[in-house]
């Protein structure tokens, strides 16, 4: 009978431990890396919570810059309403009968204002909303002037008697400049001579809104 072969080869020995080793190496490996894992994972969890709250800060920054742009904005235009003012000048003659007195107002443009240009269609001067907007030919009687946003400038008043019954009587007109911050009474002025032109007062609006006037002698 055969005796059987009982010898161990080296070589295979030699691969198992290898594999063994390898394992236990890459055991080891895993477990000194697998925190470091942990870390990168929830890093890079952090790093797309960053990113998403950075989205949403310029989101917020944006909305932020145009509701900033929008109060600006509305705040230029309050600030221009409270520089601007209204004009409004009314002259007034108590003589009952055919005693006609012009009001003519001239703006800092030169546009000048009576009742051949009273501008109340626009077509005398369609770049201002200025217009004469009374006009009376008998006494006792009343002409108005008004603009509701006066420029800065002067503006030159003046009177014209125009006619009355029975030659140059005379009429004494009275006369007040009504703005944003009250009113300036103009000096009583009694006309002789028709159809002269009268100074009588020179207005001016300043760049913060102003209104102050001088009187002609």
């Amino acid at each position: 009978m055969r005796r059987p072969n009982r010898n161990i080869e080296i070589f295979s020995m030699s691969v198992l431990d290898l594999f063994a080793a390898a394992l236990g190496g890459f055991i080891l490996i895993a477990v000194i890396l697998f925190p470091n894992y942990m870390k990168t994972q929830k890093a890079e969890v952090e790093l797309k919570e960053t990113r998403s709250d950075l989205q949403v800060c310029k989101k917020a920054e944006s909305e932020a810059r145009q509701s900033l742009a929008t109060k600006t904005a509305a705040l230029a235009t309050c600030e221009s309403a409270l520089a601007s003012t209204f004009l409004v000048v009314v002259i007034e003659w108590s003589y009952a009968g055919n005693f006609d007195v012009d009001l003519h107002v001239t703006d800092p443009e030169g546009r000048e204002f009576f009742w051949g240009k009273s501008n109340r269609d626009k077509r005398d001067f369609p770049a201002t909303e200025a217009q004469l907007s009374y006009d009376n030919t008998r006494g006792p009687g009343v002409e108005l002037w008004q603009h509701p946003k006066a420029v800065t400038g002067s503006y030159t008043i003046a009177y014209d008697y125009y006619g009355s019954p029975g030659g140059n009587q005379p009429v004494e007109v009275r006369g007040n400049v009504f703005h944003r911050n009250g009113r300036i009474q103009l000096p009583n002025v009694t006309l002789t001579e028709t159809h002269k032109l009268r100074p009588v007062a020179k207005v001016v609006v300043n760049q913060s809104g102003g209104v102050d006037a001088r009187f002609d002698p």
